[in-house]
């Protein structure tokens, strides 16, 4: 063999780069000393050595490359060969794929739900740089949603920070649009000057708000479409910029359409229309009350900042506090301060402002659904360790008819390495074709689950089913890490034999040990995590049925709610009022309408207004303890509409609702009639009949009390079925100066269902360009409220039934397998006398003993973890004693079920033959 082929023998062996160094030297050395012996002088000797083997780092990367090439040659054969294993075994393979299938599928599907709605950022320029302010602490004045602040301070922040290159303000409000004739409400969102150029986010066509259009309040009327909205509304018209578009009764110009795949900062809530935030006071339709562009006291917009390069949060945070402080002193100087009390003032100045990741925008839909789905991404992770425990069992019994092949290969000069590569390549291959129809299964379940759980999104949510990069990714991690988790432990196993005994036939007994002790390891833990998923399940039934069967205080069946908002059309507040009067007439004229009523907030909607009051005969216990019940303005009818009793005084009349007169603020009227729930009076009148006092709105010293209460009603549910029963206070809408949006309930003696067409029909008599939204029955309203316990109930129990097959499965398996191992000793216990019974019961103590080993593990385990779920249940405790026993009791006696099949066929054996059996 020459020199440069043993060079490049040992650049093949497993040898480091010094060793080979080492050697190439030696050889160089060599030469040069042959040289030298020839005759040449030391330098030319040496030179021509060097020259001879200068191309020996070549040969060494061409060896490298060589082996590459060569590794992944022996891969593509390891392939193939187990292509050709899982062909030979259909059934198997079957089997393996649909469990891997199922168990990758759902942990995909509840990935991309997971992902769409929790994890994914804006699709805007460097989101995380965005954090969102929010003012902390007791507010004095009026609340407009949450994390919100009052323009003037948004301002005051804009001009006055060392922390932000940019900021910008937004505002949800819904609006109606009309376009050729149709009329529909829509999501707009009021935006500053700045939102477009800080998000990054640019438009396809026109130009987007720019802080030009921050100058003049009414005096820009202008609009930007979301670029979805473009096409669907408007059917991708290219020459829309330009053309006008009747917003609330104006028209307003269409200047640019943006930039697709961006709709707005908040997820759940699509918007359609981007419009100025000077124009305030025509999307709010709010002419009854200063414009809240100047208004301190009322904090409305949401503000947003991008941090500047090496500034964080926490340091934003530290830096905005000082200037925050020296506008609440500013403020409590102010006019709006005159009537504050010294408690009121000294809490304000507490306030601080707090800043939040922005990341992500703002979303009450995704806080909403943040436990439930990751509770249901912990529940499907289960079931797919429930499935790689049952893969791993499958291939360990499969392992038991391989043992002289493995056997054969290790005798003939294999290396246990390889042999496990081998393995863990078919397993491998199993894996990836589960992954292959678990993306097929969880597009088909994420589109089942949108249609499902969120019916009513309009739009607003958008997700696709189609996986991405994120998600191909993340199945791609999965798939890896499933195949070497289910086969990994099989493989050395398997490897683990005694080749002697194997190849005279006798390894099975020995082989077969070992598998049998892990095989029944995997069961308990099938049986254990079987066990969570089971008591979770019930634990979340028990919650949603508590909360189905919860009577929210008022018969919901034949009772159908809608919205309607004039003012939206040009309404004034007078017209508004007459409107909703031959409204209710017109609609109490259906037949089969047994009575209307009118109300400016829609109760279990999540919805609240509250109000500070002051009570006359209520002293506070302590500052900062003073009424502040939800309101709602109604009219008469509505609780005899909602069917809600009215225990102490009487009703609205007409004449009360017509009863107004002018508050000591120039700015507002009061009615003088009101009514409260048992609730407020138990709470501020106790002992005392409520009927003929009075209240009034505000809790400054001095507050006048012109609202004399008529009534007391029974208690009823407000923003939902969870939430406890707040103070209620209740006015008549005719007495309050401004009526925009009202919620209209009908109680029918029939299918309300059935008169949903002459209803529209009814409000397009009056006026054809208003537009009828949210019409659905009570029955309806309350089950959308639920839809979130549905979901985690719901799936939660498929899991935990899929679970406990699995595991049945995996325990069949195992005493199958064990009975078939002791085929002989059963003969001879047989042959001895032993009775069928004690055969059975043989098996079944190791059934009953591998259940009893996976509860014990479970319970305790269960204790520990189901705490974390405890903001999901409601009426049960998460270690509720009767949950926990359903759960074991239906857990056993599905797995002793699957132990019964085997013990049965353990007690027919034929003595003769099982002693025969080899």
């Amino acid at each position: 063999m020459s020199i440069f082929n043993r060079l490049r023998g040992s650049f093949r062996r497993d040898r480091s780069d010094a060793d080979l160094n080492a050697e190439i030297q030696s050889h160089v050395e060599m030469r040069e000393r042959d040289n030298q012996n020839a005759g040449l002088p030391s330098r030319e000797a040496r030179e021509q050595a060097q020259k001879q083997f200068g191309s020996a780092a070549v040969i060494k990367e061409e060896t490298r490359d060589a082996d590459l090439v060569g590794w992944f040659d022996s891969v593509v054969k390891d392939l193939r060969y187990a292509a050709r294993m899982l062909r030979r075994n259909p059934g198997f393979t079957a089997v393996a794929v649909l469990t891997l299938a199922l168990g990758i599928g759902a942990n995909t599907a509840m990935f991309t739900l997971l992902d769409q709605i929790l994890l994914r950022s804006l699709p805007v320029k460097n989101p995380q740089a965005l954090v969102a302010l929010r003012m902390r602490g007791r507010h004095y004045g009026s609340n407009w949603g949450a994390n919100a602040i009052s323009y003037p301070m948004y301002r005051d922040f804009q001009d006055h920070n060392e922390v932000f290159s940019g900021m910008f303000a937004r505002f949800a409000r819904e609006v109606s649009l009309t376009y050729e004739g149709k009329s529909e409400l829509t999501n707009a969102e009021l935006v500053s000057g700045t939102y477009f150029d800080i998000l990054g986010v640019s438009t396809i066509l026109g130009r987007p708000i720019t802080p030009n259009e921050d100058r003049t309040p009414d005096g820009e009327p202008y609009i930007v479409l979301a670029y979805d909205f473009w096409r669907q509304r408007f059917a991708a018209d290219p020459n829309i910029v330009g053309k006008s578009l009747i917003i609330n009764n104006q028209k307003l110009t269409v200047i640019g359409v943006a930039q697709p795949g961006f709709d707005g900062i908040e997820l759940g809530r699509s918007t359609k229309l981007f419009v100025p935030l000077m124009m305030e006071k025509l999307i709010l339709v709010d002419t009854d009350t200063p414009p809240k562009l100047q208004d301190r006291r009322t904090r409305w917009v949401n503000a947003f900042g991008r941090l500047k390069p090496g500034v964080s949060q926490q340091q934003a945070k530290v830096s905005l506090q000082p200037f925050m402080h020296s506008m609440l002193e500013m403020e409590v100087k102010e006019a709006a301060f005159s009537n504050a009390s010294p408690y009121d003032r000294e809490q304000f100045l507490k306030c601080w402002i707090d800043v939040l990741p922005g990341s992500q925008g703002r979303s009450n839909f995704r806080e909403s659904l943040s436990t439930p789905l990751w509770v249901l991404m912990a529940a499907t992770g289960v079931v797919l360790l429930i499935s790689c425990a049952n893969i791993a069992n499958l291939l360990l019994a499969r392992a038991s008819g391989r043992q002289k092949e493995i056997a054969m290969r290790l005798a003939i000069g294999a290396s246990r390495r390889r042999i496990i590569r081998q393995l863990l390549i078919e397993t491998l291959s199993l894996s990836a074709l589960g992954a292959i129809a678990g993306l097929i299964f969880a597009a088909w379940v994420v589109k089942a689950l949108i249609a499902i759980y969120l019916p009513n999104n309009n739009g607003a949510l958008s997700i696709s089913s189609a996986p991405d990069l994120r998600i191909l990714g993340f199945t791609l991690a999965v798939t890896i890490l499933t195949g070497v988790f289910f086969g990994l432990v099989p493989a050395l196993q398997t490897t683990r034999v005694d080749i002697g005994r194997t190849l005279k036939d006798q390894g099975g007994a020995v082989v077969g040990g070992g598998h049998a002790g892990m095989r029944k390891s995997l069961v308990v833990a099938q049986v254990a995590l079987s066990f969570l998923l089971v008591l979770g399940a019930g634990l979340f039934l028990r919650t949603l049925n508590n909360l189905s069967s919860m009577s929210p205080g008022f018969p919901v069946s034949h009772l159908v709610g809608f919205e309607l908002d004039p003012s939206l059309a040009g309404y004034s507040s007078d017209r508004a009022k007459s409107f909703y009067l031959q409204l209710t007439e017109n609609l109490s004229a259906i037949p089969g309408v047994q009575s209307v009523g009118l109300a400016t907030m829609r109760i279990l909607e999540g919805d609240e207004w509250d109000s500070g009051m002051t009570v006359d005969g209520f002293t506070a216990a302590k500052a900062g303890q003073n009424p502040e019940p939800y309101m709602n303005e109604i009219g008469p009818n509505y609780f005899a509409t909602l069917g809600i009793p009215i225990v102490a005084g009487r009703d609205f009349t007409m004449q009360d609702n017509r009863e107004v007169r002018h508050s000591p603020r120039p700015d507002s009227w009061t009615p003088t009639a009101v009514m409260i729930n048992e609730t407020f009076a138990k709470k501020y009148l106790p002992g005392q009949n409520p009927i003929g006092h009075h209240v009034g709105f505000g809790i400054d010293p001095g507050t006048h009390t012109d609202m004399e209460i008529i009534g007391v009603v029974k208690d009823i549910r407000y923003t939902g079925l969870r939430d406890e029963i707040p103070e209620q206070a209740f006015i008549p809408y005719l007495g309050s100066r401004g009526v925009g949006s009202m919620v209209v309930y009908l109680r029918t003696a029939s299918d309300p269902d059935k008169l949903t067409s002459t209803i529209r029909e009814k409000v397009r008599e009056l006026d054809p360009n208003l537009p009828v939204f949210g019409m659905r029955t009570m029955e309806t309203q309350i089950s959308n409220s639920l839809s979130s316990e549905r979901m985690i109930a719901s799936l939660s129990s498929v899991f935990g039934m899929f679970a406990t097959i699995l595991a049945a499965i995996g325990l069949y398996g195992v005493m199958a397998y064990t009975v078939s191992r002791r085929t002989r000793e059963i003969g001879i216990r047989m042959a001895l006398g032993a009775e069928r019974g004690r055969v059975m019961w043989m098996v079944m103590r190791d059934v009953l003993l591998l259940i009893a080993v996976g509860v014990a593990i479970g319970v305790p385990a269960s204790l520990g973890l189901t705490r974390y779920v405890k903001s999901q249940l409601y009426g049960v405790q998460p270690h509720d004693l009767a949950t926990l026993l359903i759960a074991i009791v239906a857990l056993a006696t599905v797995a002793s079920i699957s132990g019964l099949i085997p013990a049965m066929r353990a007690s027919r054996l034929d003595p003769m033959a099982a002693l025969r059996h080899e």
